[in-house]
């Protein structure tokens, strides 16, 4: 049947004869297990209440129809994360049905057959769905590496998993609820210029929506109310290739452990402080994600009476986003591979602040040139000092997309920069402190040994007490006076050692930790107890150590790069 312009709709008459793809520039599939949850809690609340559900609205384009096919296609604009999870959900119920005949004519009237689905998102994902719901046996959930196909099949297990108990009356009941009273909004609109339009109201009305969704919508609505749709295709092109670009960061920041707070938020604001040229009239280093898409939506308003320079804005907005979010991609893929970036992105972790200049020197080619620099300024700046300064960076993060700056210039910049916060007197103040909470500690402590570490030893290893963090004996003995809180936690009584081994040691003195520092992979500790395994250690050796691990520092996290192995 064909679906109406406008109305309330069942979940089994939209299938009813209907086919429908998700276009590649829409958000790929992202329902996480909370979502699915609620869903499925929804559809048990409600049979036991012998209520209705509804789930919101829907919003489809009519297609022509392709050779003989009698269903209709509709390309879904608005809501496929909805209609994706009840159509996996509609068919891992169907899979239990123990009547061949029954099972199949259920198939054919709501999931359609393999290869001919009745849902089917464009591109490779689709390939996964057809596969996911015919052929799941040769699925390999280890190495699958797209994160929209991740959830896909973490939806098929979990709704499997709530299944699995109900009775085949039970599952009856559940497919006959889906169909008959589970409930849409449905708009079909002629054009997705009508679409836009839509979409764009239901958005002032307090839907709530994600920021590169809100962002993808806005610049639609413009383009659509001004343009003409001149740039709609651009528009569709460039978020999908920044959706993409997302969804890898994500993945990869589970599988490498870093960007812990990476959201949508952050690469939309990031983008933002290293692209001043953009929004020079309001541009702000301390706007968030809110205030910078109402700058966005204010720019586009200030234009719209002036189509060229609409036009211009928007395609240049577009193209430079595009090209910083598929850029942040490709350097967090080089993370994994490139030897380069291990150690100051995955054991030191730039602070967020440093993304928005990392991606723009990457995208110049210019990052690797710099990149010892930064790691000083991470180390002596953001984790030694433990402020946190902005303007400098967005500033000249926005300032090099602006300009062509050679290497040689932006390196004075950062020396510059680390000179004015940390200079080498004020970092061996620091050094000379008692750090052992310090954020650098570890970093410097590793550097110092020199070993080389695998990133799974170095998340290993803690760090460790010489002279213990809570004696078991009398730290004065060995020449510590009444300020022993304060000289433990310097820096030359602290080396690294695995957690294993450190446990294991607890509060005992030194020369009852050699056959456990023996024991270590950090070749530094292991020369440490040979040195306690003499006797006398004591408080002078610690000072001693201080000192040479600070002079160490100097020259390995210098300003200039110079003597820096």
């Amino acid at each position: 049947m064909s679906i109406t312009k406008s109305q309330t709709e069942k979940i089994g008459s939209i299938f009813n004869g209907n086919r429908f793809i998700i276009p590649s520039y829409q958000r790929k599939y992202s329902w996480t297990h909370t979502e699915i949850k609620a869903l499925w809690q929804d559809i048990e609340e409600s049979i036991k209440d012998e209520m209705k559900h509804f789930v919101g609205t829907l919003s489809f384009k009519e297609n022509k129809s392709s050779g003989l096919s009698t269903d209709t296609i509709y390309e879904i604009i608005d809501g496929q994360q909805r209609i994706t999870t009840i159509f996996i959900l509609l068919k891992v119920l169907i899979d239990k049905i123990s009547d061949e005949d029954l099972k199949k004519s259920q198939l054919l009237a709501f999931i359609g057959s393999k290869n001919s689905l009745k849902l089917q998102p464009l591109g490779i994902d689709g390939e996964f769905l057809n596969q996911l719901l015919f052929e799941p046996e040769t699925i390999d959930a280890e190495i699958i590496n797209r994160r929209s196909q991740r959830f896909m099949f973490s939806a098929k297990k979990l709704f499997t998993a709530f299944s699995n108990s109900l009775t085949a009356t039970e599952i009856e009941q559940r497919i006959i609820f889906i169909r008959d009273n589970i409930e849409v909004l449905v708009f079909n609109v002629e054009s997705q210029a009508q679409a836009v339009k839509m979409f764009s109201i239901i958005n002032d009305r307090g839907l709530p929506l994600r920021i590169l969704d809100k962002t993808k919508s806005i610049l639609m609505l413009f383009s659509t109310l001004h343009l003409k749709e001149e740039l709609n295709d651009n528009i569709n092109n460039s978020f999908e290739k920044i959706f993409d670009a997302y969804d890898d960061l994500l993945v990869r920041r589970d599988k490498l452990g870093i960007l812990s707070r990476l959201e949508e938020n952050t690469i939309f604001t990031q983008h933002y402080y290293s692209s001043k040229k953009l929004f020079s009239s309001t541009w702000n280093n301390r706007d968030g994600a809110d205030t910078i898409f109402d700058n966005l939506k204010v720019r586009c308003e200030e234009l719209k009476e002036r189509p060229d320079e609409l036009k211009l804005f928007v395609s240049e907005y577009l193209e430079d986003f595009e090209r910083f979010a598929v850029s942040y991609s490709n350097l967090i893929k080089e993370v994994e591979t490139k030897d380069i970036y291990q150690k100051p992105f995955r054991y030191l972790e730039f602070t967020a602040t440093l993304y928005p200049l990392l991606v723009r020197l990457y995208m110049q080619g210019k990052l690797n040139e710099l990149l010892p620099n930064l790691e000083t300024i991470e180390v002596r700046v953001y984790k030694l000092r433990g402020t946190n300064p902005i303007a400098d960076m967005y500033w000249l993060s926005s300032h090099i997309s602006e300009q062509n700056l050679t290497v040689e210039e932006i390196r004075e910049y950062l020396i510059g920069f680390s000179e004015k916060f940390v200079n080498n007197h004020v970092f061996r103040t620091y050094l000379d402190g008692a750090i052992y909470a310090n954020g650098a500690v570890k970093y410097i402590l590793s550097e110092y040994c020199n070993d080389n570490h695998d990133i799974e030893t170095y998340k290993d290893y803690q760090v460790e007490h010489i002279f213990s963090k809570d004696p078991n004996y009398d730290a004065t003995s060995y020449g510590f006076a009444g300020d022993y809180d304060y000289e433990k936690n310097r820096l030359g009584n602290l080396s690294l050692l695995e957690r294993g081994l450190n446990i294991g040691l607890g509060n005992l003195p030194p020369i009852n930790k050699v056959d456990g520092y023996l024991k270590s992979t950090n070749t530094e500790i292991t020369n440490l107890a040979g040195q306690i395994q003499k006797g006398n250690f004591d408080k002078t050796n610690v000072d001693n150590r201080r000192k040479e691990i600070i002079d160490f520092c100097i020259l390995r996290f210098n300003l200039d790069n110079e003597n820096r192995n």
